[in-house]
């Protein structure tokens, strides 16, 4: 169910209705006004979906929504690599894989979040001729698209299991149900929808985000914006990078590389370890592809990124609710990798303790990945008095917020290159990229065995996004379980008593059921439309 407006207080209506315009004008005028003055008619219904990006919450959930950058790490919390550390309210149903009832504040606050977008993305396009040629125009109908192609593919993600769930020859296999390409997705609303909408196939819905995405990153490429001179604004290689992931979905190997090139083509990826280690809290950072400047206009202190996550700031990664990675996943990563240094371990410890000038994080495997202020900006006092140590001051939670970052098309590259037997230039791929982080890295030992090298690709990945949202979605199309059990790891497990759950990818806790708001308010939806529990 959608929003009608920012501050509507109850909904009694289908996501369709509410998306429907109530405008008195007639159409062709407001076309010729778009045309007239694309700006004036526009400007605010756009700068309204990128604030949405940023802060967008329905109900608060113990300061847990905040647009896109809270879906990336609650979602990091339903997979493998990273912990909780006490049974706190924040977080702990998104860590539980618990959340995903049709009553549960996650699947409604998710479903009017991203048709919000959907509502907001039409109401552009339905205000612009396809067929003009004035480029301001046009600039808008591309990033309305990359819009709704972006909500499009959040929502098949929580919805529905994968388009495919799992790949040939890997090391994690196929689910038993494998193709969902047929299977019940979400509704598709349209510029031009009228009415309420039944639920669309998961293939239809590929089919439109793809179609979007592939449109707006047409459009970018012919008004010259296929990189353009901010990162706050999406881009054809914004459009393209949710291309390469959706066509990776779909197991279009050809397309998903054909996308990631383009990203390639035009961002480094970070290769200092002062860029790797600064705090992913600046766009100056040259891998960054999107991401958006936080002010004290656009954030609160504690329904902030950086208060979920920095370990230095004063927010609730540092006072308690600590994000912690996985013993057995860090303890992997290599002596010599960079990486390592976003977690607080006894091989790094007398390394990061002189480095911050704190003797101990709250707890082993505490990340200091993400630094709001930046790496070089952290003063720690510790007062012997009261035995605590105090952060370093007001503005911590101010920085920046990176929404996609270049080294994703570099490891996709390889991940798609092993897929298509092409396991020597996979290697060469990972193997040169590695090679930024851990001089002395090798894949030899994997090269020539597809399943085990896309296995190491992963790993990777995982350690170069974590927390970031992305083996949330690597999980579901690889169909990788989430397994965090004692039979497996036994006492390097440092998982969460109770949480130490196994659950393989088409198990019905990683799937959201629809809203009851839209079971119940969308004719064309009925109670045994919903899904199976």
């Amino acid at each position: 169910m959608l929003l009608a407006s920012a501050t509507a207080a109850t909904l009694t209506v289908s996501c369709i209705q509410d998306a429907e315009d109530s405008s008195v004008l007639p159409q062709e005028r407001l076309d010729e006004m778009s045309a007239e003055d694309p700006d004036k008619m526009l400007s605010a219904t756009l700068s309204g979906m990128y604030s949405d990006l940023q802060s967008y919450v329905d109900e608060d959930m113990s300061h847990n929504y905040f647009g896109q950058k809270s879906f990336d790490y609650l979602t990091s919390l339903m997979g493998n690599d990273m912990i909780m550390t006490g049974r706190y309210a924040m977080s702990l149903n998104h860590y539980m894989c618990n959340y995903w009832g049709q009553r549960n504040l996650a699947t409604s606050n998710r479903w009017k979040e991203y048709y919000r977008v959907i509502a907001s993305a039409n109401s552009i396009l339905k205000n612009i001729d396809p067929e003009t040629n004035n480029a301001k125009a046009l600039a808008y109908r591309a990033q309305a698209l990359t819009f709704r192609g972006y909500a499009y593919f959040q929502l098949t993600s929580l919805y529905q299991f994968a388009y495919y769930t799992g790949a040939d020859d890997t090391v994690w296999g196929k689910g038993d149900h494998y193709d969902w390409s047929e299977d019940m997705c979400v509704p598709i609303v349209l510029e031009h929808t009228q009415g309420d909408q039944p639920r669309s196939t998961v293939k239809e819905v590929y089919d439109q985000l793809i179609e979007d995405l592939e449109t707006a990153y047409n459009l970018f490429e012919t008004l010259g914006m296929t990189k353009t001179p901010s990162v706050s604004d999406m881009d054809g290689c914004v459009a393209a990078l949710y291309l390469a992931r959706a066509n990776m979905v779909r197991h279009n190997w050809e397309d998903a590389l054909k996308y990631a090139q383009v990203v390639i083509d035009n961002y480094p990826i970070l290769n200092t370890e002062a860029q790797i280690l600064q705090g992913f809290s600046t766009l100056s950072l040259p891998d960054v592809i999107f991401g958006c400047e936080i002010t004290n206009d656009n954030t609160t202190v504690y329904m902030s990124w950086f208060s979920q996550m920095d370990m230095f700031g004063d927010g609730y990664a540092a006072i308690g609710v600590y994000r912690a990675g996985f013993k057995p996943f860090v303890d992997r990563i290599a002596d010599d990798d960079i990486r390592l240094d976003w977690f607080w371990t006894s091989r790094n410890d007398e390394k990061l303790s002189e480095k911050f000038g704190q003797d101990s994080p709250g707890v082993e495997y505490q990340s200091c990945k993400f630094i709001g202020a930046g790496a070089d900006n952290v003063e720690i006092i510790y007062d012997e008095d009261y035995d605590v140590y105090y952060g370093y001051g007001e503005g911590w939670e101010l920085g920046a917020y990176i929404y996609l970052r270049s080294e994703e098309a570099y490891l996709m590259k390889a991940e798609i290159l092993a897929h298509q037997n092409k396991l020597s230039e996979a290697a060469a791929e990972l193997t040169q990229f590695m090679q930024t982080r851990c001089p002395s890295y090798s894949c030899d030992n994997v090269s020539s065995d597809k399943g085990k090298l896309i296995e190491e690709i992963i790993f990777q990945k995982r350690v170069e996004f974590w927390g970031e949202g992305l083996e949330y979605l690597d999980n579901r199309r690889l169909n990788i379980p989430v397994d965090r059990t004692d039979e497996t790891w036994g006492e390097d497990n440092n998982h969460l008593d109770g949480c130490k759950l196994n659950l393989e990818q088409e198990n019905t806790k990683l799937r959201y059921q629809l809203p009851i708001a839209e079971i119940e308010n969308n004719k064309m939806i009925s109670p045994a439309d919903q899904n199976s529990i």
